[in-house]
């Protein structure tokens, strides 16, 4: 499966791109999660 990247929707963390993460609460949605 393809990472989703900013903004894209998502279910967990590894749903998202490298130094995303998916947001915890609605709406869910992968976005940076501070890392470099």
């Amino acid at each position: 499966a393809e990472c989703r990247w900013m903004f894209g929707s998502c279910k967990e963390d590894s749903d998202c791109c490298k130094h995303l993460g998916c947001r915890r609460k609605a709406p869910q949605y992968c976005a940076w999660d501070g890392t470099v």
